[in-house]
């Protein structure tokens, strides 16, 4: 038995910003603040970088955010949030809720100039066998978005669902599949796949 108390502390971030909270609170219990301030301030120019040079740009497109093939979840919270400062509008979900259900319909109706799909906590590889699932839905084949060649999966297990300092990478990758005219190099080999058909 150890002779220590152990201090717990919950971490639930909803937003970036309790992210980069949540990175100064383990510092201080680590006994690493000096790390985890300059850490959290590093990541915070990262995402007012990106915002900034997407709020230039011309045109926003509808963004549809998928986490889950069967059923259709749209995520919420922080992936509403990075899409949103990555210069798209997204198509569902709410900064303030969750993972929400949709239907086709929905989807069909929401028209997505992108889609981005990124299965909660499936890497890459894994995320590519649920593509057939929405290739299969009726009305896929019209969206704006499949009709121009920019649907996109991406590794959610390494950028978008796992709440630490790689979801700014997911935001730099978000901003360079929105606005491909303001934003290069921001990719990691591997990341992402962009369906040919």
């Amino acid at each position: 038995m150890l002779n220590k108390s152990a201090e717990v502390l919950s971490l639930t971030p909803n937003y970036l910003s309790d992210v980069l909270e949540d990175i100064r609170r383990v510092g201080r219990a680590a006994g690493a603040q000096q790390r985890a301030v300059s850490l959290a301030a590093e990541l915070q120019d990262r995402i007012g970088a990106v915002a900034g040079r997407a709020s230039a740009a011309a045109h926003q497109p509808r963004v549809l955010q998928l986490e889950w093939a069967d059923p259709l979840l749209c995520g919420g919270h922080w992936v509403v949030e990075m899409v949103e400062l990555a210069g798209g509008v997204p198509c569902f979900g709410s900064k303030d809720v969750g993972s929400s259900r949709l239907n086709q319909e929905d989807i069909v109706a929401s028209q997505p100039e992108i889609v981005l799909f990124m299965p909660c906590g499936f890497g890459l590889e894994r995320a590519l066998e649920d593509v057939p699932l929405l290739t299969a839905l009726p009305g896929w084949d019209s969206l704006p978005a499949v009709t121009d060649r920019q649907v996109y999966v991406l590794d959610a297990g390494a950028y978008t669902s796992r709440l630490g300092p790689r979801l700014i990478t997911g935001l730099e990758i978000m901003a360079e599949i929105i606005h491909p005219e303001l934003f290069t190099g921001m990719t990691p080999p591997g990341s992402v796949v962009r369906l040919k058909s």
